[in-house]
C-alpha cells in the first residue's frame, strides 16, 4: 500500500496540515503511521476522499453534513444536502446564482444517471468533466469554475492590527538540524515536562510552516533552561495583520484574501524582504470558538506602516494670533513633566564646534546641517521645547552661509525632518525670508511661514515650540507667530509613536549661544471616540443571565423545599436577603409552613410539603399571598395564560432577567409539582436558562418545551411567578409572630386531597397498617418516594432542621418562650425517625430505607406503624402548647 507523507499531501491538494488535523479529529479521515512514529502518512483510500471533501468544501457543505454523508454512504443524503444547499443558495443574491446552477447541475447528473454510491463522487473532482462528458454531452460546472466561483464567495477578511512583542521561542525544529521539524516528538516532549502550551489568543503559542515542515513555535520564559533537542531563539515579533477563519474553511483562500485586503491600505503594506519573501512566514494562532463544534484560529502576516499621506486629511487650519494667547494655548496642550538640559551635557554628533563659555553658556557653529548637538532627552508626541538663545557676530571662519543664522532642532536621528526660525537668510537683505519652516510629525510634509520667524539680533531670545495634541504653535520671545490645528498628525494614536531624542541644529558659520533648554512632555489627552448615544442599543440583547449563579438550595444543610429556595434567590436580587435566616429558606420555609406542618395525601400525591399541596389545591394565589405577607406584589401566571400570549410572557420574563430578578417556575415533572427559576435566556428568549434543586449551573430548555400547551416535556411550565414592586416595609418580628399564631390552623388542616399535622402522621400510619401496600406491584412501588420516602422526608426534614426558624422567632419576640418546649417536641420527631436507641424508623426498615417488602408484611409494617403514632402524639403536645400560650383566636 502506498502512503503519501502528511508535508507532501498538503503541497500536493494544497490545504493546511492543520486542516488535515481537523478533518482527522472530526473522524472524516484516518492517517497512518510507520513503526517509527514521527509522521502521519495518507493511503489512497483517505486522499480520495479527502480530494472530495475539499470539493465539497468548495460548494460551502458544512463539515456537519459532510460527516452525515459519509455517516451514511446513502445517495439519498448527498441528495438532501445538496437539495439543502441550493435552498441556502436561493437566499444569497449576485454571485451565489452561478454556484446555484452548478450544484443543481450536479445534483441533475448524478440523480439522471442513477448514481447511487457514494464512490461515485470523484465526478465532483479534476477529473469531473471528462466522466460528465462521457455519461453525457451537457453543460456541467468544471472543478476550475467551481474553484473560481468559491473564491469570489469567499467574503473578504477584515483585518486588525497586532503588536506581537519580542519573545523567546521554543520551536519544534531540531537544534542539530534546523531544517527539520518533529511536531509529533515536540509535543510529547512539552507535556511530559509541564510546559504550558499556551494559552488561546495569548500570543504564546504559534503555528507556521517552512521548507522544514509544518513548526510549532511556544513562548518561553527569559529564565527557561533549555535541555530539550529542539531549537530556541529570540524572536523580534512585530507589526502583524490578523484574520480570524474558521479551520474549517478553505485556507488559502483566506490567505490570498488577508493578503489583498492591503492593496490600495493607504496606510499600511505587506511586509516583504528584498527578495520578495514575507519578513515572516505567516502564523496561525488558537483562539476560543464561539461554535464548540469548530475551531477557530488567527491567521497572522507580517505587515508595516506606509509612510503616511496626508492628502487623506483635511487641511491644517491657522489660528489668527489676535484671537488666542500664549496662556490658552498652554492650558489646552498641558506638560506632564519637564527636563532642563544643563549646557555641559549636550552631546555632539559629527563633529560641531561646541564649548561652554564662562557664563555657563552652550557655544555651538554647525558649519553643515549634518553637525548638530544631542539633548540626550527623549520624548514622544506630543511635546514642547523651550530654548534661550542668541546669535553672535563671530563666524567660525568657513565664510559660507554667513548670514545663515536659523536656530533649528530636530525630533529624532533623521535629520532631514527639522523645526527651524529665522531660516533663508541671505547676505542681501532683500532675499533673506526670515522663515519659520517645519516638518509636520509623523507625516513628514514641509511647511514654510516667510516673514515669521524672525529674532531679535545681538540679545537673548526666548523660542517656544509646542507640538502639542490640540495645537502647532511656534511662539517667540512671548509672541504668537504661528498656530495651527487639526494637523493630520493629531488624529493619529500618539501613544503608538516612539519616544525621540531632541537633537538641536543649524546650518551655518555663525556661532549660536544656549542659555536654557527645557524639554517637555505634553500630556496626551484621551480623546472622546465614542459619540454620545452610538453605542447605545437600539435592539434587544440576545442574550442575559441574572449575575450571583449558585445552587438553588443546599439539600445537605436539610434545604429540601425548593419553592423556599426560589424565593430566597429572588429576596436576594431584590436586595432583601443577605443572610439567614429572614428573608432567606427557613424564612419561607415558615412562613410556607413547609418546615412546621407533617403533610399527608389521601389519594392522588400532592406533594411532601404545605407549598406543594396548597399550590396543588389553590394555584398561584396561594404564592401570591405569601409575597403579599413580605411587602410584595406579585403576580402568578398559569399555563393557560402562557399559552395564549406566549411572547408577551416571555418578552416579560427576559426585562426580569434584564434587571437581574430572576422567575419563579413550576414545572410538571413529578406530582409534587418542582419549583425553579429562570435565570437567563439565550438566542433572544428562544432558550431558557433555568436554575433548580442542587444544581450549580441552569440547564438549557427550549421556550417552546418551557411553554408546552400539551404538557409533553419535562419542563413544562404550570406557572410563572413574576414578583413585583415593593409596597410596603413589614416589619419581621410581626411577620414570625403571626407565623407562630396561626400555627394551630396550620396543624389542623384537612381537606379531600390531604391533611397537615398530627392527622398527617395518623393518616399515614393507618394506611400502612390497613394493608394499603399488600396489593402494590414492585413496579408500581418504583422508589417509594410518593408513597412513602417523601414522608420520611418531610418528616426528618422538620424534626431536624425547624430550630433555625423557631429560635429567630423567639429571639424577635421574647415573650414566645413556650417556643423551646415546642423545640422539643419536633426534636423527638426527629429521633423517632433516625434515633431512637434502635427503635426508630431507619432501624425498622421504614425509613429512607424502606421496601415495598417491609410495608407488606404485617409484623414490621405494625410497628413502623406505631412509631409514626408517636410522631402524631408530638405533634399533639405541639397543638397543646400553642392553645395554652397563645391567645384565642376571634
Amino acid at each position: 500500500m502506498e502512503l503519501v507523507k502528511i508535508t507532501e499531501l498538503t503541497g500536493m491538494l494544497g490545504i493546511t496540515s492543520r486542516s488535515l488535523r481537523y478533518y482527522e479529529q472530526a473522524g472524516l479521515i484516518r492517517s497512518v503511521r510507520p513503526d517509527s512514529g514521527k509522521y502521519r502518512y495518507y493511503d489512497a483510500a483517505n486522499i480520495e476522499r479527502l480530494r472530495q471533501i475539499i470539493v465539497l468544501r468548495k460548494m460551502q457543505i458544512p463539515v456537519k453534513d459532510i460527516l452525515r454523508i459519509y455517516e451514511s454512504e446513502d445517495m439519498s443524503i448527498v441528495v438532501e444536502t445538496f437539495v439543502s444547499r441550493i435552498r441556502a443558495i436561493d437566499e444569497e443574491v449576485n454571485a451565489l446564482t452561478d454556484l446555484r446552477r452548478i450544484v443543481n447541475d450536479f445534483l441533475t447528473t448524478m440523480t439522471r444517471n442513477g448514481i447511487t454510491k457514494i464512490s461515485a463522487l470523484p465526478l465532483l473532482y479534476e477529473s469531473m468533466e471528462k466522466q460528465l462528458d462521457s455519461l453525457e454531452n451537457n453543460r456541467t460546472g468544471s472543478y476550475k469554475e467551481l474553484a473560481s466561483i468559491s473564491d469570489r464567495l469567499t467574503k473578504p477578511v477584515q483585518p486588525s492590527l497586532v503588536q506581537l512583542p519580542p519573545m523567546r521561542i521554543l520551536s519544534s525544529c531540531l537544534k542539530g538540524n534546523s531544517q527539520i521539524s518533529d511536531v509529533e516528538g515536540f509535543s510529547r516532549w512539552v507535556q511530559m515536562h509541564g510546559i504550558p502550551s499556551g494559552r488561546p489568543g495569548a500570543h504564546e503559542r504559534f503555528d507556521t510552516r517552512t521548507e522544514a515542515g509544518d513548526i510549532i513555535l511556544l513562548k518561553l520564559a527569559k529564565d527557561f533552561q533549555n535541555s530539550s533537542p529542539y531549537l530556541d531563539y529570540y524572536w523580534e515579533g512585530g507589526l502583524f495583520a490578523a484574520a480570524d477563519l474558521y479551520l474549517d474553511e478553505d485556507m488559502n483562500a483566506g490567505f490570498c484574501s488577508l493578503l489583498s485586503a492591503f492593496d490600495n491600505n493607504p496606510y499600511y503594506e505587506i511586509d516583504y524582504t528584498h527578495g520578495g519573501r514575507l519578513r515572516q512566514e505567516p502564523l496561525l494562532e488558537d483562539l476560543i470558538s464561539p461554535d464548540s463544534r469548530r475551531e477557530l484560529v488567527s491567521l497572522l502576516i507580517p505587515v508595516k506602516k506606509r509612510l503616511p499621506d496626508p492628502k487623506l486629511f483635511k487641511a491644517p487650519e491657522e489660528i489668527p494670533p489676535d484671537s488666542i494667547t500664549p496662556e490658552e494655548i498652554e492650558r489646552a496642550n498641558p506638560v506632564l513633566w519637564s527636563k532642563d538640559v544643563p549646557m555641559d551635557q549636550l552631546i555632539p554628533i559629527n563633529h560641531p564646534h561646541y564649548r561652554v563659555t564662562e557664563q555657563g553658556e552652550a557655544e555651538y557653529i554647525s558649519w553643515i546641517s549634518t553637525r548638530v548637538l544631542s539633548t540626550n532627552v527623549e520624548v514622544r508626541l506630543p511635546f514642547r521645547v523651550d530654548i534661550d538663545f542668541r546669535i553672535g557676530e563671530e563666524s567660525g571662519g568657513w565664510g559660507h552661509g554667513k548670514k545663515e543664522e536659523s536656530i533649528r532642532f530636530h525630533h529624532g536621528d533623521d535629520l532631514n525632518f527639522l523645526f527651524g526660525i529665522n531660516m533663508y537668510n541671505h547676505t542681501d537683505e532683500r532675499l533673506s525670508r526670515k522663515a519659520i519652516c517645519f516638518h509636520q510629525p509623523v507625516f513628514g510634509d514641509y511647511y514654510s511661514f516667510p516673514g515669521r520667524g524672525a529674532i531679535l539680533p545681538e540679545v537673548y531670545n526666548h523660542l517656544t515650540w509646542i507640538v502639542g495634541q490640540n495645537h502647532f504653535a511656534v511662539i517667540i520671545n512671548e509672541e504668537i507667530r504661528y498656530c495651527g490645528r487639526n494637523f493630520p498628525y493629531m488624529s493619529v494614536n500618539m501613544y503608538q509613536e516612539q519616544p525621540r531624542p531632541i537633537i538641536l541644529g543649524s546650518d551655518s558659520s555663525i556661532k549660536k549661544y544656549y542659555r536654557a533648554i527645557r524639554i517637555s512632555q505634553l500630556a496626551q489627552l484621551p480623546k472622546i471616540r465614542i459619540q454620545k448615544g452610538a453605542l447605545t442599543m437600539v435592539t434587544r440583547q440576545s442574550n442575559n443571565i441574572i449575575p450571583n449563579i449558585h445552587r438553588l438550595i443546599t439539600s445537605e444543610f436539610g434545604e429540601n423545599y425548593w419553592f423556599s429556595g426560589c424565593a430566597r434567590y429572588v429576596m436576594e436580587s431584590l436586595g432583601e436577603y443577605t443572610a439567614e435566616p429572614d428573608f432567606g429558606y427557613w424564612f419561607f420555609a415558615g412562613l410556607t409552613g413547609d418546615i412546621l406542618a407533617q403533610v399527608y395525601s389521601y389519594e392522588k400525591y400532592m406533594g411532601e410539603a404545605v407549598s406543594s399541596c396548597m399550590f396543588n389545591s389553590m394555584g398561584g394565589s396561594y404564592f401570591q399571598g405569601i409575597f403579599e405577607k413580605c411587602g410584595y406584589a406579585s403576580t402568578f401566571v398559569s399555563l393557560e395564560q402562557l399559552c395564549s400570549n406566549r411572547e408577551m410572557y416571555l418578552q416579560t420574563l427576559m426585562a426580569y432577567i434584564d434587571k437581574g430578578v430572576p422567575v419563579i417556575a413550576v414545572t410538571r415533572f413529578g406530582g409534587d409539582a418542582p419549583w425553579g427559576i429562570y435565570a437567563g435566556y439565550e438566542e433572544y428568549g428562544r432558550t431558557l436558562l433555568y436554575l433548580s434543586g442542587d444544581k450549580t449551573e441552569p440547564e438549557r430548555i427550549p421556550a417552546q418545551q418551557a411553554i408546552d400547551e400539551q404538557q409533553t416535556a419535562t419542563y413544562a411550565g404550570q406557572g410563572w411567578l413574576f414578583i413585583g414592586e415593593k409596597k410596603r416595609t413589614v416589619n419581621l418580628a410581626q411577620v414570625y409572630r403571626n407565623i407562630i399564631i396561626d400555627m394551630p390552623r396550620l396543624l389542623t388542616v384537612k381537606t379531600d386531597g390531604f391533611c397537615f399535622g398530627p392527622e398527617a402522621f395518623r393518616a399515614w400510619a393507618e394506611s400502612i397498617e390497613s394493608g394499603k401496600f399488600n396489593a402494590m406491584s414492585l413496579e408500581s412501588f418504583e422508589d417509594g418516594w410518593d408513597s412513602h420516602i417523601s414522608n420520611i422526608c418531610n418528616m426528618a426534614t422538620n424534626g431536624s432542621c425547624v430550630f433555625t426558624f423557631l429560635d429567630r422567632a423567639r429571639e424577635l419576640n421574647p415573650d414566645f418562650a413556650f417556643l423551646e418546649d415546642i423545640g422539643r417536641q419536633y426534636r423527638r420527631t426527629a429521633e423517632i425517625w433516625n434515633n431512637d436507641n434502635g427503635n426508630d424508623l431507619e432501624a425498622l426498615g421504614g425509613g429512607f430505607n424502606v421496601t415495598l417488602p417491609n410495608l407488606q408484611d404485617k409484623t414490621r409494617r405494625g410497628k413502623i406503624a406505631a412509631k409514626i403514632r408517636e410522631a402524631a402524639s408530638c405533634m399533639d403536645k405541639v397543638l397543646e402548647i400553642l392553645h395554652a400560650n397563645l391567645p384565642e383566636r376571634p
